[in-house]
């Protein structure tokens, strides 16, 4: 009663709505777009967690499941009732294995939709296994030939008013240019790389849809972006912006951000972007990859890589609308 009564005076004296987090602490009601920058995949890069950064991985997933709360109450007032439910039943409980001889906690399973243009918390992770399974490969590859340099390349077309038809021309643009790597005629800066993977993004800041594409090229030679940009423009015949430059190795995490960070991206659009988005990209291909980065599982499954030889206490979460993801129950298990 005396913590209650402390949270409401903290609550008064800050005038900001304020909600317990799953570890007992303080947090504000989320806020559009609070908790669903880079830093949030950035933080999911790893399956095995220490006690301390798991509760900053329930707080991630309780803010992520308060936005996607938000749209689908945006979705029911649009009549799209059913997309609706499937973002209220998203993430409602979650269990994990902590392995208390080594220190480590692990998801076990959580009920997710798979909506990840809609759903923040689906992004979230569909965005860090991403980035985890092509770190991993990208980082073997450097290891077995020192000689390969990883390089962030940016290809962008003209904003437009049609979001399905700016789409249709930058994949058909891309695809193009990738063909170029085959044939001995053929001529391109893209021949350069070995293997690469790369993500579409969009954007919508009321000059029309801006699609682009966010590439790690794996190369033994740089690509130049002066002749990238003239080849660019004389395929596209609309744009000449592109970019190239090292990725940056001391800090891996962060560079793969930039191109992993596609599914989380949808969460700054106007929720009315957002919805029409869904409607014009579900299906499509907006991840992809040549090379011996091709052929990578990044679907969702319900859990992170088990231990099963190790002793375990399994804790279930289930989600409270206002106070994020609260412990259930626990039960100890032997290997």
């Amino acid at each position: 009663m005396l913590a209650f009564l402390l949270i409401l005076a903290i609550q008064f004296a800050t005038s900001e709505p304020l909600v317990l987090n799953g570890s007992g602490g303080v947090m504000r009601t989320v806020e559009k777009g609070e908790g669903l920058g880079v830093e949030s995949l950035g933080g999911e890069s790893r399956e095995a967690f220490s006690k301390a950064d798991f509760w900053k991985r329930l707080d991630r997933y309780g803010k992520a499941r308060g936005h996607s709360l938000q749209f689908a109450q945006f979705l029911t007032s649009q009549d799209e009732h059913k997309l609706a439910r499937l973002l209220n039943d998203c993430g409602n409980y979650a269990t994990f294995r902590d392995y208390f001889t080594i220190g480590q906690i692990r998801m076990e399973s959580m009920c997710t939709c798979k909506k990840h243009l809609i759903c923040n918390l689906c992004a979230i992770r569909r965005g860090a296994k991403a980035l985890r399974i092509y770190l991993a490969r990208v980082t073997t590859l450097l290891d077995q030939d020192p000689a390969l340099k990883p390089y962030l390349v940016t290809l962008t077309v003209k904003n437009g008013l049609d979001l399905g038809e700016r789409f249709a021309h930058l994949a058909n643009s891309v695809r193009k240019y990738h063909k170029r790597r085959h044939g001995t005629r053929q001529t391109g800066e893209v021949r350069k790389a070995h293997s690469a993977v790369w993500s579409y993004e969009f954007t919508n800041k009321g000059n029309g849809w801006h699609p682009h594409v966010h590439s790690i090229w794996l190369c033994h030679t740089p690509p130049d972006p002066v002749t990238l940009s003239s080849e660019w423009r004389q395929l596209t015949g609309d744009s000449f912006i592109v970019d190239s430059r090292p990725l940056d190795m001391v800090d891996p995490v962060a560079s793969f951000c930039e191109v992993f960070k596609y599914a989380i991206k949808f969460a700054d659009l106007a929720n009315a972007d957002r919805l029409h988005a869904h409607k014009t990209l579900k299906g499509k291909r907006l991840q992809d990859s040549f090379g011996d980065l091709r052929g990578l599982d990044v679907e969702l499954t319900e859990g992170d890589d088990l231990l099963d030889d190790l002793p375990f206490i399994r804790r279930l979460f289930h989600y409270v609308e206002g106070h994020g993801y609260v412990e259930s129950s626990t039960s100890k298990t032997a290997a």
